[in-house]
């Protein structure tokens, strides 16, 4: 039975609580009728992923510490994997170091699943998805917007259209190089590649991209995609959706190597170390599950709180938040 469908107008008053219970509804229908198996996993860590751009939130118990409040549940949820499960997913709250911004909070809902396949099934998936969940939870006016097709953009042919150079394919020096050629501001001497090529992506690439519907950019560079199976010797299987300019959904094929998991996390820690922050050593469960998953497989996670922005044409994440945690 499919779930009741609730229609909004734009003059109708309709409260947050309520379409965040129509949406969470309609995203469990979609997994539960593919024969997913809705799961939940630790929230407390005793390390955390060394991503040099996501910061866990420290907690302290009986003295003991520090722990880590998940940024994501993909460490467990890929535990759950090697068991020999095959189709999972999880809705839960995930917590990191953010500043409270548009579309940033410490404390937000995650949606995350996994499946058999690569990450062109997982993108077309993540699009019938959101479909699924708009005709339950219907807006007039605004079905246009989300109307198919969705565009799929190469990464490094939208750099190269758009600034005229393609940075997955040049080193740190060759691309500070062009960066410094075209007068572009605010760059440092010692940046690493990876600070380079987000201050590119970010103020002159995403600016002009100016799409009329969500989109999915597509194979990532393989230095900002930790986890992610390598496409070739600067890409890896990753895409990520975007709404009014948001992101909204990040999904990759994963990298099931155990080896090769371990040298990118001590990568990661290096960099991390470069920035003046503490590395975290490696979840060794982790490691030794990954060699027991039958790939290929692919993994998607989802801003939930971004979504219902983008579906309730609110300015702010926290337009969208029954409570808030302040400080």
């Amino acid at each position: 039975m499919m779930p009741t469908q609730t229609r909004l107008t734009k003059d109708m008053s309709f409260d947050v609580i309520e379409a965040r219970h129509h949406l969470l509804r309609a995203i469990r229908h979609f997994f539960y009728v593919r024969g997913y198996l809705e799961v939940e996993t630790p929230y407390l860590m005793a390390t955390a992923p060394p991503d040099p751009y996501i910061e866990p939130v420290r907690a302290f118990v009986d003295g003991k510490g520090p722990f880590f409040l998940h940024t994501s549940p993909e460490i467990g949820m890929k535990k759950l994997l090697s068991m020999g499960h095959e189709r999972i997913f999880e809705i839960s709250k995930v917590f990191r170091v953010e500043e409270l911004q548009e579309v940033h909070s410490i404390e937000f809902t995650m949606l995350e699943w996994y499946r058999k396949g690569t990450y062109a099934e997982a993108l077309e998936e993540t699009r019938r998805l959101i479909m699924a969940s708009l005709r339950a939870l219907a807006i007039e006016d605004r079905e246009k917007y989300f109307a198919p097709p969705w565009p799929v953009f190469d990464l490094g042919e939208l750099c190269l259209e758009k600034t005229g150079m393609n940075p997955l394919v040049m080193d740190r020096a060759s691309l500070f190089a062009a960066l410094k050629g075209k007068g572009f501001p605010g760059i440092g001497s010692h940046e690493p590649w990876e600070d380079l090529f987000f201050k590119l992506f970010i103020q002159e690439v995403e600016p002009k991209i100016g799409c009329a519907s969500p989109y999915f950019i597509k194979d990532w560079p393989a230095a900002v995609s930790t986890m992610a199976k390598r496409k070739d010797a600067h890409r890896v299987e990753r895409f990520e959706l975007y709404m009014r300019g948001i992101e909204i959904a990040n999904g990759y094929t994963e990298l099931l190597e155990p080896d090769e998991q371990r040298q990118r996390f001590e990568r990661d820690n290096l960099v991390r170390q470069g920035q003046g922050k503490k590395g975290f050593p490696p979840d060794e469960e982790f490691l030794q599950g990954l060699g027991a998953i039958k790939g290929p497989r692919a993994g998607v996670s989802l801003g939930i709180d971004r979504l219902l922005m983008v579906i309730l044409d609110k300015g702010t994440i926290e337009e969208v938040l029954p409570l808030r945690f302040t400080t």
